[in-house]
Formats: structure tokens, sequence, C-alpha cells
């Protein structure tokens, strides 16, 4: 095997419990990132990471492939990183694709692994995306990133970097945000596993952090895919409402 993606797919969530068999105009939230990600050319095999039995019964449901997981790691990477190292012995790319990513473009994770694939000395790739917005800039919530020349990302931050010194927020064209989805060489993979999270890590709470500041290489890919990371019931609701405008086209 070459090249697998993974879904962590939780059913515990702080502020939407159970968010991944939510119901997004007839499909649960995991069905449709399964199927986005059964999608995607080229991949050897799609697998659900799971540590709850009514996610497993959607995934015997959906004919999904999945493993059970323990329940106390920590992270999705962390599980994932598990997964491997027990029965994917022979994936060499991994793509980590969160289960609350309902509208991921299957192109974008041929994308990834593309990326890797042409960039020998990557370790992860991911995806960036043009800010639009004082109030992304502004916004904790939106991870900003920025790049080298080369595409390789220099710093990830929930503040707003770069910093204007004399406006705060410079010009829009200045800033990316970054999207939550990974193309993880194997070595990449186990490495993060190895770590201890970073004091800075804790600080953004920013995972990626933990990998960048060991020194790994992070390529980064632009897409301009309208994507809706879901976590909470309001995020939901968005995602609803886009699958019905695109019905209606």
């Amino acid at each position: 095997m070459d090249s697998l993606i993974a879904i962590p797919a939780r059913y515990g969530s702080e502020r939407f419990p159970g968010k991944v068999l939510c119901d997004l105009e007839g499909q649960t939230m995991l069905e449709r990132v399964w199927r986005a990600a059964r999608s995607a050319s080229g991949f050897d095999a799609v697998v659900v990471l799971t540590d709850d039995e009514r996610i497993a019964d959607e995934c015997e449901r959906l004919g999904a492939e999945w493993r059970m997981t323990p329940t106390d790691i920590p992270s999705g990477t962390d599980r994932i990183a598990y997964a491997v190292e027990r029965w994917f012995t022979d994936a060499d790319i991994i793509v980590n694709l969160q289960a609350d990513e309902p509208l991921v473009p299957p192109s974008l994770l041929e994308s990834l692994r593309d990326a890797l694939q042409r960039n020998p000395s990557a370790d992860v790739a991911t995806p960036v995306a043009p800010i639009t917005t004082d109030e992304e800039v502004r916004s904790p919530t939106v991870c900003k990133v920025v790049c080298r020349a080369d595409g390789t990302a220099l710093l990830f931050s929930r503040a707003p970097i770069p910093f204007d010194r004399r406006r705060g927020i410079g010009e829009l064209t200045l800033y990316r945000k970054h999207i939550g989805i990974y193309a993880y060489r194997r070595a990449a993979l186990l490495r993060f596993a190895e770590l201890q999270p970073h004091p800075i890590e804790r600080a953004e709470s920013l995972e990626q952090l933990r990998l960048l500041l060991d020194g790994a290489v992070f390529f980064c890919i632009e897409t301009d895919a309208e994507l809706i990371a879901v976590d909470t019931p309001a995020d939901a609701e968005r995602v609803r409402r886009y699958l019905r405008r695109q019905a209606m086209l």
C-alpha cells in the first residue's frame, strides 16, 4: 500500500456531542466525509478510526472499513498513528481527514498526496486559503499561516500574522488561513506520536506546531474550496444551507 485516507471519528464533543452522526440533508456527516474520501482517486484504502460503537454501527451501515481504537488516545492524529503502526504498516502517505469536514472535495485530498510525491523534502502537506475579511484575521478561531517563498510554512498562529505595526491588520492579500487537513509521510506521523506537546502548541492549541517546531517541513497548497468544519450545531446548519443552495443550482 502506498497511500491511505484515515478518518478519525469520535462521538464525544464538548460543543456538539455526536456531531459526526448528525443529519446533513439526508446523509450523516460521517457518510458525506467518507463518500468524499472514497471518491478521491489513487488511494489504496479509506478507513474510519473510532472509539464508539455507534460510529462503528454507522460504518457497518455504509460498508465502510473501520477500526476500533482506545478511548484515551488524545487526538485524531495520535489515533491515526496508533492505527498505522498496527494495521497499515505499508502505508507511506497518510491523509488525516477529520470527520467534521463534510464539504471536502475529493480533488483536494488528491492534491495533498500529490504535493508530497512532488516535493521529496516535505514531511507534511496541508491546504491554505485566502482570507477575505478583517474579521477572519482577528478571529482566534481562524488559524493563520505565514509561508516562505517556496510554499513551506514558517509559522501557524491564531493571532493576526503578519502583524502590521501601523494599523494592526494590513492588506488582506497578506493573509492566509490554514485548513486542518494533512497528508503525512509515515515517518512524520509516527514522529508526531513520539513527541511531547510543545509549550507553544499548548498555548495556541494548534497541534501542527508540535511537528513544525521539531523541524518538520510543511508544504502548503492553495485552495479555493468552500469548506465548513462543523464544531457546533450552528456550523451544521450552515452546511445544510449550503447543500440546499447547491441542490438548487
